[in-house]
């Protein structure tokens, strides 16, 4: 779309500000079920999000198609919405910064491979899975490759764009052994199809499903505890919003008036980091246009500052951390972490589990949203896992449940490993916890 005409024709009918928010995407997703494609599918998409500042009201309208012979009718319909807004709520249409990070250039691999490529990824892991998992009885696998660029300009000076290429792997497999069923899924997300550990990807994903039949559960009781990287992100993930301004305004964040206060354990550093290698998402700007930056969100156990947009930052009478984004094109601008990164220790995963000599570790959490209450920090959630005997991942553990605080849980981390791993947008190593209650038997 011209922004230049549109921008020419806004203003001659009244409009004093106007953006041009737009968002191009190609997706290309291939399904297996056991060694046979289950579905194939391409896609791509240009959404626009165009706002409009008039009679000091701001309105937005999303459109689909690129079609300047539309702006007539883009005008209309915004000069429309916003002479129906009756509210006074502040509305910001960001100038831009006067420096944005530039990112190294991205080194993917992916249009190296043909389809066929990596259709044959997926079939030949299918047929390692069936050869090499005892009691086989179904796997699903699916390729996801994505290319996303957003770009935003406006009246008031802004011009940026970033773009992002991601490909995952997902693999789901099911065992079956005397009419029980067992499953585990795990994916991993891609810079290069080339640096793809198949085979070890698809043994560790054989090994977590097929223990599980030897699991058994444990009294109630205190263990030490060690959390797997993944669990730790998973719990990261459903409490991050407790750092978010919207939520402190709302009510809904138990470290309210927190700032610069002692919250967590001195071994507990998060920080937001746009920019990190392992992620496969790193953004330069928000979706308000804001620089992003690197933010330091706990230091060694104390509240530095809550993630905002530019309209909680008004509210508190601060400034933007970078953190103002959509969840898709069509919605508002909310809070969200480009990645929240846990600070990792010295410690590798296998001294962790010497310290512990005798404890429980916990590699799997189901029913985090039904088991957690993100306004107190209490959870109560169904896990499974391993005993650790004499310092050795051994038995497998499952039915058991364990229970806390979020705020105890991480002001009582006695150590934390350096195995981090992405997962969910949080970048997290394992971490050992003296004492945790654990319901089972």
């Amino acid at each position: 779309m011209d922004f230049e005409l549109l921008k020419q024709k806004a203003f001659a009918s009244g409009i004093n500000q106007i953006e041009l928010y737009e968002e191009k995407a190609h997706s290309l997703n291939i399904n297996f079920f056991d060694e046979t494609i289950d579905q194939r599918e391409e896609n791509d998409t240009n959404v626009f999000a165009i706002r409009g500042v008039y009679n000091n009201q701001i309105a937005t309208i999303y459109v689909e198609n690129d079609d300047n012979n539309e702006i007539d009718e883009i005008i209309k319909r915004l000069k429309e919405a916003a002479s129906s807004i009756t509210k006074n709520d502040p509305f910001f249409i960001y100038g831009g910064d006067e420096n944005y990070t530039k990112l190294p250039i991205d080194e993917n691999d992916f249009d190296k491979y043909s389809l066929q490529n990596k259709i044959d990824i997926l079939k030949n892991l299918a047929s390692y899975f069936k050869s090499k998992a005892p009691y086989f009885y179904h796997v699903q696998l699916s390729y996801e490759q994505g290319y996303n660029e957003v770009s935003i300009i406006n009246s008031n000076g802004l011009n940026v764009c970033r773009k992002n290429n991601f490909a995952v792997i997902v693999a789901e497999l099911i065992c079956q052994k005397d009419g029980e069923m067992k499953n585990n899924f795990s994916f991993k997300f891609l810079k290069k199809l080339k640096d793809f550990d198949a085979f070890s990807f698809a043994d560790d994903i054989i090994e977590k499903t097929v223990s599980q039949f030897d699991a058994i559960t444990i009294p109630s009781n205190s263990y030490k505890v060690v959390l797997s990287n993944e669990v730790v992100c998973s719990l990261l993930g459903v409490y991050q919003s407790i750092f978010y301004a919207n939520s402190v305004k709302d009510k809904l964040s138990f470290l309210e008036n927190s700032i610069n206060k002692k919250v967590f354990g001195d071994n507990v550093t998060l920080v937001d980091d746009p920019f990190l290698k392992a992620s496969p998402f790193n953004n330069t700007f928000d979706d308000e246009g804001v620089a992003t930056r690197k933010n330091t969100i706990v230091e060694n156990g104390y509240l530095k500052t809550f993630a905002h947009n530019l309209s909680t930052a008004a509210y508190f009478n601060t400034k933007t951390t970078g953190n103002g984004f959509k969840s898709s094109t069509s919605k508002s601008v909310g809070i969200s972490f480009n990645t929240l990164c846990l600070e990792p220790g010295e410690t590798s995963f296998t001294d962790l589990l010497c310290k512990v000599n005798d404890g429980v570790l916990i590699t799997d959490i189901t029913g985090l949203h039904a088991g957690v209450n993100v306004i107190s920090g209490d959870f109560n959630v169904q896990c499974s896992g391993y005993l650790i005997k004499n310092g050795k991942k051994d038995r497998a553990v499952t039915l058991i449940v364990l229970s806390g605080k979020f705020q105890d849980l991480f002001n009582n981390i006695k150590e934390i490993a350096n195995d981090c791993t992405y997962y969910r947008d949080v970048y997290a190593p394992s971490i050992y916890i003296e004492s945790m209650n654990i319901s089972g038997k």
